[in-house]
């Protein structure tokens, strides 16, 4: 587990979103850049190599999209540049259409193998193709000598945790990519169980963070007891945005005997939003299913409402988090809207993220802060 000697730490978070992620990797690729400049101009470092997030930020949180997000740049401790590449791949291959195991019938019949599959299946895609590549990334990353090379919970990883959410119990359960505190237990009994804390393999909790309905399956775990397992919905359900929860998790940066840590900064990165509120036709009679999953489990901007209140009332008190700087980057698509499913569209997603970077100028001014804030970490 990594873990910063510097008295103040910065968080982030990452946002849900299905193949919309590829703008949130572009943004944070856009300030490790910066981060790079800023220490090679003041002569903070003389490496030319890409900036890991897992160097700068003590504790990142991810929600699905997020949650895949955070494992490959702090649990594999990726480079953005590196994550950009295998995310793109990895999205094709999830949300490729599929009808009958086939894809070239996926493709052919478009919506209509994906409606096929909900109503047959409950989920238009497939698990099997997130699964092999996970299993695939994980690989290439790792050391075949690795004891903990399939493990969640690994000594040498950044400190990251994906959100689930238990499907009966209505609970958000964060899988860690660091030993749990014994004071973050869930209540949730099953979920308490030791082989379900620190026992998590990558792929396990990849598809409990990635179960969002309609879209992919639900995940079951194994419990002590047979006739009971645990079932995952995506952790999008109840934090698409996983902004309180992140705040809620700084306490795992210390031990409960020490003070609380100080917060200097905290980072959410969005995977896009869109002026046109009317969610795109389906069938008539899934219609309130898929207003369910892509209008209010997209709803990430109201966590931020929340956050930006919190963080304003912070300002001034006296105590520990008096001095936090909070940031939200999340590219403005217009009148644009984009299934979280149609990994085509991504190429346009990177248009417009790259065009948000360069010519928004409170966002291009806030890439400078934040770069600034890292780079002079101590």
């Amino acid at each position: 587990m990594s873990v910063s000697c510097s008295s103040e730490f910065p968080l982030l978070a990452l946002d849900g979103g299905g193949v919309k992620g590829i703008s949130s990797v572009l943004i944070l690729d856009e300030i490790m850049d910066r981060v790079r400049t800023i220490e090679l101009r003041n002569n903070i470092s003389t490496s030319t190599s890409p900036r890991k997030p897992a160097d700068y930020f003590d504790l990142a949180a991810g929600t699905s999209t997020g949650g895949l997000i955070a494992l490959m740049l702090f649990r594999l401790r990726m480079d953005t540049r590196q994550c950009l590449e295998e995310y793109s791949t990895m999205a094709s291959k999830i949300f490729a259409p599929t009808f009958l195991g086939s894809r070239a019938l996926g493709s052919m019949l478009g919506s209509v193998a994906l409606m096929a599959n909900v109503l047959w299946y409950g989920s238009k895609f497939s698990g099997v193709p997130l699964e092999n590549a996970i299993t695939q990334v994980v690989e290439k990353y790792s050391q075949t000598t690795d004891p903990w090379r399939y493990n969640l919970v690994h000594p040498n990883s950044g400190m990251m945790f994906m959100c689930a959410t238990v499907k009966e119990k209505g609970e958000s359960i964060l899988l860690r990519s660091y030993p749990r505190p014994q004071d973050a237990g869930p209540v949730t009994r099953a979920a308490r169980e030791e082989t379900l804390v620190n026992g998590i393999d990558i792929v396990s909790a990849a598809r409990a963070t990635s179960a969002a309905p309609t879209y992919l399956p639900e995940e079951k775990w194994e419990t002590a007891n047979p006739n009971r397992p645990l079932v995952f919905w995506d952790g999008g359900v109840l934090n698409n945005n996983p902004i309180e929860q992140l705040w809620n998790a700084r306490y795992d940066l210390v031990e409960r005997s020490k003070k609380p840590p100080m917060i200097n900064l905290v980072l959410s990165i969005g995977c896009g939003w869109s002026e046109n509120s009317k969610p795109s036709t389906f069938i008539r009679m899934l219609n309130i299913i898929r207003r369910f999953a892509e209008t209010y489990l997209t709803n990430t901007e109201a966590k931020h409402r929340d956050f930006t209140r919190l963080a304003n009332r912070m300002q001034g008190r006296g105590d520990q988090n008096n001095h936090v700087q909070y940031f939200r980057l999340n590219c403005p698509t217009g009148q644009l809207r984009f299934d979280m499913a149609d990994y085509k569209s991504m190429p346009k997603l990177k248009d417009l993220t790259a065009e948000y970077l360069t010519t928004d100028t409170e966002a291009a001014g806030w890439v400078n802060e934040i770069a600034e804030l890292l780079a002079s970490r101590e």
